[in-house]
């Protein structure tokens, strides 16, 4: 006698089952209604703040700044917005959160940092891209092509709107900036 393995059992049930209902439908059932349903989601990605070298950062380090590089403009600083692991998304807007703006009026285009600083975030090389303004902040389209893509970006380190070199002592200066990200 063959011993026959369990999960072949529970198969020929249901299949007994399933031929026992087929059998009873031909009797009269002329038509039968489904409801399907499901939840569309948007797509996501992982985003992430890199360096020039693509290492993960949370701070941009400008390390020494003098004033005579507030006066010329001269201190910048690269960074990107890397997006991997893609999925369901063509394209996604970065906008910078308006947060912080430098002036009398928090009117800059600038971040403020205190001590009469700010930082400028731009899209490309500072002072040749483009500027995304604190105060009238715009969205800047990312194309994702095989589920990932980059957002080229640069920091400088600039006088605050309204103020002069004399205003600024020395000493530590920050500004945590936010960039918001929606995937179409």
């Amino acid at each position: 006698m063959m011993k026959m393995k369990p999960s072949t059992l529970i198969a020929l049930a249901v299949s007994a089952g399933l031929f026992s209902g087929a059998a009873s439908a031909i009797t009269g059932t002329s038509s039968v209604k489904a409801t399907f349903t499901s939840t569309i989601e948007a797509g996501t990605c992982t985003a992430q703040i890199q360096d020039a070298s693509s290492k993960a950062i949370s701070t941009l380090p400008f390390g020494d700044v003098f004033k005579s590089d507030l006066v010329a403009q001269s201190r910048s600083e690269p960074f990107k917005i890397a997006f991997s692991g893609c999925a369901g998304v063509k394209t996604a807007t970065v906008t910078v959160q308006k947060k912080s703006c430098s002036g009398a009026n928090a009117d800059g285009d600038s971040f403020a940092a205190g001590n009469a600083t700010a930082f400028e975030v731009w899209k490309g090389t500072a002072g040749n891209g483009t500027l995304l303004s604190c105060n009238t902040p715009t969205d800047q389209k990312v194309t994702i092509s095989s589920g990932a893509a980059k957002l080229d970006l640069a920091a400088r380190i600039v006088l605050a709107k309204g103020q002069t070199i004399d205003k600024v002592t020395t000493g530590n200066v920050s500004v945590p900036v936010t960039f918001v990200v929606t995937y179409q």
